[in-house]
């Protein structure tokens, strides 16, 4: 069932971003040969194309927010529950139909900003100006980590997908925490995302403040891999593998609660 459930879920949020990812292309290609303007005297056309880029890349990014809370919001608590709680579907697959498709579209995006970075690198002809050190660095940090960069780049993405997947369900939460308000939902569900976020900050700053994780960007990190035992590393990794599908779990389940006992569409 909830293969039937993405079948509907996934286009009924393509209709709307599927349009904006083809304005964002085209916008990229714009700025491309834009940037080329910056070589003659007239300044006007690149200020007009990086002008719509940022624009529609915007737009791409706050549409696909408001995409995620508003398919949760109308199907789950506002007029459209009505019909999808009569569905032979639990609850269990209500959530993961919600959050599987905002993680699919999240990731579409993701792929068409690296497909955007490249277009405009291409038209711009920079794209063979940057390559050739783009890959030596990558060459240089394969061969410093050794065969291990494998694991680490898989272990990177998973952790991605999970971070990602936490921050949907978090949304998800504090919009169905704020819907047991009897006014202003909105601000509640404000407060409850305020709120969460707090205790996840709290969270992470007790681990490190213990030693259970660094406080590092990803280039500090791999410094610190290769500079400390690499299983030290993978310690790391698995904390905050554990911790994050530890939030995800939570999420989950407190989403489940107040949807199964506390669900009031009046």
């Amino acid at each position: 069932m909830l293969g039937k459930l993405l079948k509907y879920e996934l286009p009924a949020m393509g209709r709307k971003l599927l349009p904006l990812y083809v304005a964002w292309l085209a916008a990229s290609i714009l700025l491309g040969f834009g940037v080329r303007g910056f070589e003659s005297e007239s300044d006007l056309l690149p200020v007009l194309t990086i002008l719509l880029y940022v624009a529609v890349t915007v737009a791409v990014f706050v549409m696909s927010i408001i995409l995620i809370i508003q398919r949760y919001r109308t199907s789950m608590l506002g007029d459209e529950a009505y019909f999808n709680m009569v569905l032979p579907v639990s609850m269990n697959e209500h959530i993961a139909n919600k959050g599987l498709s905002a993680l699919i579209w999240m990731s579409i995006s993701a792929v068409a900003s690296f497909i955007s970075i490249f277009l405009i690198l291409l038209c711009s002809g920079a794209l063979f100006d940057v390559l050739p050190d783009f890959l030596a660095g990558i060459r240089e940090m394969i061969a410093e980590l050794g065969p291990e960069w494998v694991l680490v780049i898989v272990e990177i993405f998973l952790l991605g997908i999970l971070s990602s997947a936490k921050s949907i369900l978090a949304i998800y939460a504090a919009i169905t925490i704020g819907h047991q308000a009897k006014d202003h939902t909105t601000l509640a569900s404000i407060g409850a995302y305020i709120g969460l976020s707090m205790a996840e900050t709290a969270v992470g700053n007790i681990l490190v403040q213990i030693g259970m994780i660094v406080n590092l960007g990803f280039d500090d990190f791999i410094t610190y891999m290769m500079a400390h035992n690499f299983l030290s590393a993978q310690l790391i990794f698995l904390i905050l593998f554990i911790v994050a599908a530890a939030l995800v779990t939570a999420y989950f389940f407190i989403c489940k609660y107040f949807m199964e006992r506390k669900l009031n569409l009046n």
